[in-house]
């Protein structure tokens, strides 16, 4: 018991500071881009933000509704990602924590941020609606937050009703990452030290 206490508590400081490093890198990194970019990819990068959130959602909530017997009856047939979709479903609290939580909260705030942005790149570029930029910029954050939480409702009925399809799609992906990069993200920490 004081162990899983333990584990706990390093995974909780570790989320803490993991998040709080992939904020500061991705937040400095957008404002430094945005300042560059014109308003047309702005808007093109706001979207792929917004997506990027829905998607990590969609996976969060298929790796807790998916069943993991089906994966484990591919893995045994060593179909392509199939281990890796074993290793998502048998680990879905940190997954979804993963994906909902550190993903979707970052990917909220950058959108956030990035409406901001973009007002103030219109109201520089047509000065005359700088009264209208309290205004502008509601209708904005309005915009984002309307279809970020649009595609996530959505996203959540496709993740429950095609759970295992999802994380057979996730599994593929992760082995083609692990495949690619030589990294093994999905491989069970070997015991006693062998």
């Amino acid at each position: 018991m004081a162990v899983k206490k333990k584990r706990s508590l390093r995974y909780i400081i570790t989320v803490l500071i993991g998040t709080f490093i992939i904020a500061v890198i991705l937040g400095s990194g957008t404002e430094a881009i945005l300042r560059f970019f014109p308003l047309s990819l702005t808007w093109i990068l706001l979207i792929i933000v917004i997506l990027i959130g829905i998607v990590f959602d969609i996976i969060g909530i298929a790796v807790t509704a998916a069943d993991e017997a089906p994966h484990h009856a591919r893995a045994a047939k060593k179909v392509f990602g199939a281990r890796q979709s074993v290793y998502l479903i048998k680990r879905a609290d940190i997954v979804a924590n993963f994906a909902n939580d550190i993903v979707g909260d970052i990917t909220g705030t950058l959108s956030g941020a990035m409406g901001a942005t973009i007002i103030i790149s219109v109201v520089n570029y047509y000065p005359e609606l700088n009264s209208w930029k309290i205004v502008l910029n509601i209708l904005i954050l309005a915009l984002i937050a309307s279809c970020t939480v649009t595609g996530k409702a959505w996203g959540k009925s496709l993740a429950i009703n095609e759970a295992n399809r999802i994380i057979e799609f996730t599994g593929r992906i992760v082995a083609g990452l692990e495949k690619f990069t030589g990294l093994h993200l999905t491989q069970a920490p070997k015991r006693g030290g062998k």
